[in-house]
């Protein structure tokens, strides 16, 4: 059994849908985010593709960033 740490460890891949959903976007705006060059993606193949957590966690994190420097 893996503990919580090594679990973290690994990198999950979530599909654009799956990355959408805790952005709270749509699918569509996701592939103009990963097309911008704003979210990065990983390709599997030609029809497959994943998005990091860890870049999701970054892009919010941008976000709050500029949203802070506005201000």
């Amino acid at each position: 059994m893996k503990t919580i740490t090594e679990t973290k460890q690994h990198a999950q891949l979530l599909t654009v849908p799956e990355a959408a959903q805790r952005l709270g976007i749509s699918t569509r705006k996701m592939w103009q985010l990963i097309s911008e060059g704003q979210l990065h993606a990983v390709h599997l193949g030609s029809r497959s593709t994943r998005i990091l957590e860890s870049e999701i966690e970054e892009f919010v994190k941008r976000l709050q960033e500029m949203a802070i420097h506005r201000n």
